[in-house]
Parts: C-alpha cells; structure tokens; sequence
C-alpha cells in the first residue's frame, strides 16, 4: 500500500487538532472516501470476540519475526510508526492461545458483557460493531498504544501485510543500539519514565511515541522484567498481568515492572536484531 501524504492527515485531523483530542464530530463524506480508499479509514467492523481471536490467528501465521524486527528498525530514522506498530503486536500475538468467550471461564459485569479472563477482551455472544478509525488513528499517531488488544493486533497485522517494505539502515542499527546502551547504563533503581527522558536526545520522537518504543521493547522482551516475560517467549493471560500499587505508572505490562537492575536481555536482542546486539 503506498504511502498517501493527504489521506493520513484526513485521518490524524479527524481525531487530533494542535490542543489534542477532538471532540467526536463527523468526517466530510468526501474525505473520508477518498481516505477510505486509500486504506486509512474504514467503514465499522461488526465482530464477536471469537472472530478476532480466529482472524488474528490467521493474520500471525502469514508474517514472521523477521519481518516485523527489520520494520521496527527501519522506523527509527524514518519515523514510519505504523511499521514501528507491527513488532508490539506480532509480539503479543506469538504465543496467543486459540479460545472462546464462554460464561464457564469469563467474568460478567455489571452491563451484562463477559470479560474474557485470557485476552481481556469485553463482548457477548453476538457481533458487535468496532471502530477500526480509532485504532488507524493510534497506529499511525503513535505506532499503536493497544498491542494486547487482540482486535488492535489483528488490524495492525493485517495493515502490515499490505505495506511496502522498508529495508533498515546503518543508521537505524545505530539509533537503536545507542537506546540499548542508555537502557543497560541506567541505575538500579531507575523505571521506565528515566529511560523514556534519556532516549529522547537519540531518536526524532516526542514523549508518548519514546512511551510505545519501549513497551513495545518489553513485548517482545528485549526489556525483559525480572521473574517475567515478555509475550513473544510466553504469553501472560489478562488476569496475571499483575501491576504496582502505583496508580499514577500508566505503563502496560511488562515493562512497568522494568528497573535498571534488569538491564537487557541480549539473547532476545540478538535474536531479533543481530546488527545491533553486534553494536553493543
């Protein structure tokens, strides 16, 4: 799918103006078929939450980890964040068990919808809509913020597969390996907040895509917490994804269990980004 200037402001504009979020209005219908057409906006997706499973399923076996490692790469100079999206997804994806909603193992609440205790999804028995805009929107906003979402997953993949490939650069390796030494060289006791500060003067970014860069590192578990795992070694269903007592850290796990004690985990690092691991 090639890279469409006009249809990606279509779509950041109908979510984010210069003070941030919009209030939720209508897209001009021309616009949004011409964004439609282009591949960043979508009509709504009516879906259960066994669909998703089984689609996003479907999409992880038609894409491999080195595919999805060399994008991440290529995205550092180049700031492509929706390439930059797909490693956090494959990664949640990887080991992502095949199961159904069902009232024995799921939790109903209170609007009567069933909380699955495995992928964390929220549905009932029948299709419902979803809007694919919003997550369009975050993948190429910030490279994604719901990579444990498996209908975020699923999308994002699917994305993927349709772009054009972007081969990484000495450069890329280099950005990279100067944010494995930040990370490595930290103190003890330092969280991700102190890393996501020092990385800034490495790469072109601003705060919330530094944020996603390095979940997206803890997904695939190159920052790798200790007594847990990242999600392409093993994934953690949605009820053991324990967190602080800190209410404020709004980091997603695993990587807001990460302190500079636990430094990198290198054999995950060479094995998706051998170049690099080189580097360091």
């Amino acid at each position: 799918m090639p890279y469409d200037k006009k249809a990606l402001a279509i779509l950041l504009e109908a979510y984010w103006s210069p003070r941030g979020w919009k209030q939720d209005g209508p897209v001009d219908r021309a616009d949004f078929e011409y964004a439609r057409q282009a591949g960043y906006m979508f009509d709504s997706v009516a879906v259960t939450h066994d669909d998703i499973v089984t689609r996003l399923v479907s999409v992880r076996a038609r894409i491999n980890l080195e595919q999805v490692a060399d994008a991440f790469l290529a995205s550092l100079s180049t700031r492509r964040l929706d390439l930059r999206s797909a490693l956090g997804s494959f990664s949640c994806a990887a080991q992502f068990p095949r199961h159904q909603l069902l009232e024995q193992t799921a939790r109903r609440v209170p609007s009567g919808r069933l909380h699955c205790r495995i992928c964390g999804r929220y549905g009932h028995a029948s299709p419902e809509p979803e809007d694919i805009n919003i997550l369009s929107f975050e993948r190429w906003k910030w490279g994604g913020i719901r990579h444990v979402d498996p209908l975020y997953g699923w999308f994002d993949l699917a994305q993927f597969e349709k772009a054009d490939p972007v081969a990484p650069t000495e450069d890329d390796c280099s950005i990279l390996a100067e944010i494995i030494d930040i990370a490595a060289g930290l103190a003890p006791d330092a969280r991700p907040n102190e890393l996501e500060r020092r990385i800034g003067k490495v790469i072109k970014s601003n705060r919330a895509e530094r944020c996603v860069l390095i979940q997206i590192l803890g997904y695939c578990g190159v920052l790798k917490p200790a007594g847990r795992s990242g999600f392409l070694q093993a994934f953690t269903p949605d009820e053991l994804r324990d967190r602080p007592a800190d209410h404020s850290n709004d980091w997603t796990y695993p990587v807001i269990w990460w302190r500079g004690t636990d430094g990198i985990d290198l054999d995950v690092l060479g094995q998706l980004f051998p170049k690099v691991a080189a580097m360091v």
